[in-house]
């Protein structure tokens, strides 16, 4: 390891390289990668691209759908190049100092091997959740190969070029990237997905040496000509672009190939699914404010699927019940309040208070089983 373990701690618990590729070049990977399958893969998720496009962005714009740390996977804070041993040194690591702090430099390709599973599953019983769970996988597939994503010097923080993340992400690569500029492609089998994930951010490491090279020698020639008129009519960014755009035009051809190759496993590997046992949503109160004028009760979906709460019934263990009687999904990790009592806003059970200082609250399902009671 090259820190103490407070240095461990700190940098686990403030690490922030969440984004990866942008919103348009997310879309770009997804749509692309879907129009190079071909057979019958090509066939069923081209009528699902536009929807797969939109959610190829859901990771982004719901950040407390899953966590941060699943966007990426700082690969040299477990190691050196060439990264032997990588993924026993992260699972050990995870394994010594708990989730919380283990998942702290990421745990993208765990993330990626989640909703490939995830997605053959969906794809053998004919879930609605297909093109949902396509997107996500392609936003994790993609953000792997996200050069800044393999790094803990994510940001340029480490060698004073703190802010090139963003830029290069989002103010350079996602205005000027188009479909164009992917190269030719070729769909592969992986046996192992969080392998494969790994060999990706390797690679994703050393491109992330070259595009943090060339942005401190262009800077430091930017910089040094800057006096002269005719380079102040240039932006740093149209330049840092033309120096950088292969690395670009590589790793997102590079994510489309991914994405393509999950895709068409995916594809496959459903036709000889064998379903679980189904299971009980799981539907979960975990806390009761009784306080004020302003009560809720919470809960929130602990499960892997979303799950549709109408018909859905919440008593507070005195008779009194709330009712879902119009469709309300919930996906998973996600969480609502129910509001009681004169100020209550929102979702309101009613204006009266609904809870006292403690008891027992109750959840049933559309048949009117209880599912669930949490004491308070």
């Amino acid at each position: 390891m090259k820190r103490t373990l407070i240095s461990l701690f700190l940098l686990s618990t403030f690490t922030i390289s969440i984004f990866g590729w942008g919103f348009s070049v997310h879309k770009i990977i997804a749509k692309t990668a879907i129009e190079r399958l071909s057979g019958p893969s090509l066939g069923y998720f081209l009528p699902l691209e536009s929807q797969i496009m939109t959610y190829s962005t859901y990771p982004d714009e719901h950040q407390d759908f899953e966590a941060g740390t699943a966007h990426f996977m700082e690969i040299d804070f477990y190691a050196e190049p060439p990264f032997d041993n990588l993924r026993s040194k992260i699972e050990n690591y995870m394994q010594t100092y708990g989730e919380a702090i283990g998942r702290g430099h990421g745990y993208a390709p765990w993330a990626i091997d989640k909703y490939y599973h995830l997605l053959v599953e969906d794809i053998a019983i004919n879930s609605p959740d297909v093109p949902k769970i396509a997107g996500i996988l392609a936003h994790f597939a993609s953000d792997i190969n996200m050069p800044l994503h393999a790094t803990v010097n994510f940001e340029g923080q480490m060698t004073g070029q703190s802010g090139i993340h963003g830029l290069w992400e989002s103010a350079i690569v996602d205005k000027r990237f188009d479909q164009s500029m992917i190269l030719p492609t070729r769909i592969s089998t992986v046996t192992d997905i969080i392998d494969a994930s790994l060999e990706n951010s390797k690679i994703a490491w050393h491109y992330a040496q070259s595009l943090l090279a060339i942005d401190r020698s262009e800077k430091a020639l930017f910089e040094q000509l800057s006096k002269d008129s005719l380079i102040s009519s240039i932006s740093y960014e149209n330049i840092l672009w033309d120096s950088t755009k292969w690395i670009a035009a590589v790793q997102i051809t590079r994510s489309v190939e991914f994405v393509s190759t999950l895709f068409q496993m995916a594809y496959n590997e459903s036709k000889n699914y064998i379903p679980k046992a189904e299971s009980r949503p799981k539907i979960v109160i975990f806390k009761i404010s009784s306080n004020g004028n302003d009560q809720y009760v919470a809960i929130r979906n602990a499960g892997e699927k979303s799950v549709n709460l109408k018909g859905w019934k919440i008593s507070n263990g005195e008779g009194k019940y709330f009712l879902f009687e119009n469709d309300f999904v919930i996906d998973p990790g996600r969480y609502i309040l129910v509001h009681s009592g004169s100020d209550a806003k929102g979702l309101i059970w009613s204006n009266s208070l609904i809870w006292s200082s403690h008891g027992k609250a109750q959840l049933f399902d559309p048949d009117g089983n209880m599912v669930f009671e949490f004491v308070y």
